[in-house]
């Protein structure tokens, strides 16, 4: 049933908004999160 198991997400090694490629799945998360989190600042 996996009830209490982890759901793990299968990531690819490019990111999907700026295409940048790195060599581990777990970089590839943790650039997601610092980079394309927060709302990009406008420039005046």
């Amino acid at each position: 049933m996996n009830l209490f198991r982890k759901q793990t997400q299968e990531t690819s090694l490019v990111c999907r908004i700026c295409k940048m490629e790195f060599t581990d799945s777990e970089r590839t998360v943790r650039h997601m999160i610092k980079a394309h989190s927060k709302p990009q600042k406008t420039k005046k």
